[in-house]
């Protein structure tokens, strides 16, 4: 994957070498390209890293959500078209309302006009708010979940580091206090 963004990221600058790679030329009109720049810098940053650990971990809930908001979306487009025929014209329209509603934009271009269709809407409204929470929850609950297995490995490390440090300072206290080696090594590792 980082050799592929690699790639995409010089294909538009190659074109300038030389005449000969005039197929190149194309690039030159994408040069949206080279905005793939950008997401090189994306694997220097550990933030960003943990988060696409995060993502990659707890894909299976979010596959979850994102196919229950597609079937949020289909349900409420389709009572939504059936409760106001004259507002949406197409099934389109409707599924373009539901997605905008669901992501809370409303950009007030279509519109419910009954009693029936605005009840709808408020409750697709609020179911929205909570579907559009939990992909952010998900995420956020792997991150700090993450973190806090970082943090127990360093301490888990730190206290390995004392123990060992405390044996080796007081190592003949210890054999006196102690039957056997075996006995030693057992606590040591622990």
């Amino acid at each position: 994957m980082v050799a592929l963004i690699d790639l995409l990221s010089i294909l538009p600058s190659i074109t300038n070498l030389n005449e000969s790679f005039k197929l190149m030329k194309i690039f030159n009109m994408i040069k949206t390209l080279k905005i793939i720049r950008l997401l090189k810098a994306f694997r220097y940053s550990k933030s960003i890293m943990i988060i696409s650990d995060v993502v990659k971990e707890s894909k299976y809930p979010l596959y979850a959500v994102g196919t229950f908001s597609l079937g949020y979306i289909l349900a409420s487009a389709l009572i939504m078209f059936n409760v106001e025929p004259e507002s949406f014209d197409t099934f389109f329209d409707a599924i373009y309302w539901s997605t905008v509603s669901l992501t809370t934009v409303g950009y007030g271009d279509l519109y419910p006009v009954t009693t029936e269709g605005r009840c709808v809407a408020m409750i697709s409204s609020i179911f929205g708010i909570a579907l559009i929470a939990l992909p952010s929850s998900i995420i956020t609950a792997g991150y700090m979940k993450y973190i806090n297995k970082r943090n127990e490995q360093k301490q888990q490390k730190q206290a390995k580091k004392r123990r060992r440090r405390f044996i080796h300072r007081n190592k003949r206290k210890i054999k006196r206090n102690l039957n056997s080696e075996s006995t030693l090594y057992e606590w040591m590792e622990k």
